[in-house]
């Protein structure tokens, strides 16, 4: 498949933009079972129950009654408060490979925000992507409410905010390592990209949905060559930032092309996103 059209590139965090043999994920599954156990009095198997009955814990804690809207907030900063220093680590070789897309980029996470920015300062890349939109966030919840990632409505919250028309679903490309994720990007006409091609039980995960498949993240360069390729942009190109109606206050951006290397052109951004993306700078928070 060609990969012509596409200006919009959506990259999964949590064993996408890194693989560490799911330590981290791990680690998130202990503290979510530790709250359930702690709060709710739920064995590690109820909770589980919850996750695949619902899509994602707090879904199921929400639907059956466990969990009050008002300690949403709480329950979410306490599950993802996990050590990161020892499972993700710098990645200077990504960080080039991700500049030298010269499209959009952003996260779209099913975790918090907070937790995505975390990652991605570890990774040494937050300021590699135009914003993180995250699903575990009371901007996704008020709109489209608690539903997991590969619910359609979290897609088009993806699109709105990355000023994508839904007409023009064709221009996206999500790369992420699950299998529920991209056959609902595919079923809204987007481009998909499998990132892993084995799952935690060693079994091969299902690509029927996925353009193109790899093992990790670093051969979409010679898998996806296309996405590679120079694209002309006019130097008085205008967009618009992400806005998080979050009652900050934002401020537009202007994209411009500067030479990056002899060979290719990329995008560089020259002011802030709403979501601050600095590793210097604390997030912004919802």
């Amino acid at each position: 498949m060609a990969a012509t059209g596409i200006q919009h590139i959506f990259f999964d965090c949590d064993d996408s933009l890194y693989r560490n043999n799911w330590a981290t994920a791990s680690k998130l599954n202990a503290k979510f079972g530790a709250y359930c156990s702690k709060n709710f009095g739920l064995p590690e198997s109820k909770m589980m129950d919850l996750y695949k009955t619902h899509g994602t814990t707090l879904c199921g804690l929400i639907k059956e009654g466990f969990i009050k809207d008002e300690k949403v907030p709480a329950f979410l900063d306490e599950v993802h408060d996990i050590p990161l220093c020892d499972d993700i680590q710098p990645d200077p070789e990504l960080r080039t490979l991700l500049l030298n897309i010269p499209h959009r980029r952003w996260v779209f996470t099913a975790a918090t925000r907070e937790h995505a920015i975390r990652c991605l300062r570890r990774l040494g890349i937050e300021d590699c992507f135009e914003g993180i939109i995250a699903c575990s966030t009371k901007e996704v919840f008020d709109k489209a409410g608690y539903v997991s990632k590969h619910d359609a409505r979290c897609f088009e919250f993806a699109m709105d905010a990355a000023g994508v028309r839904r007409d023009e679903a064709a221009k996206c490309l999500l790369l992420d390592d699950s299998a529920s994720n991209l056959k609902t990007a595919k079923a809204m006409g987007w481009s998909t990209v499998l990132v892993g091609l084995h799952g935690k039980n060693g079994s091969k995960v299902d690509c029927q949905n996925a353009d193109w498949a790899v093992d990790n993240i670093h051969e979409i360069q010679h898998a996806v060559p296309q996405l590679f390729a120079p694209t002309p942009v006019a130097s008085d190109t205008k967009i618009k930032a992400f806005e998080v109606p979050s009652g900050k206050r934002t401020r537009s951006k202007v994209l411009k092309p500067c030479d990056s290397s002899p060979e290719r052109k990329v995008l560089r951004r020259i002011s802030s996103c709403s979501t601050p993306l600095s590793p210097r700078r604390e997030p912004l928070t919802a």
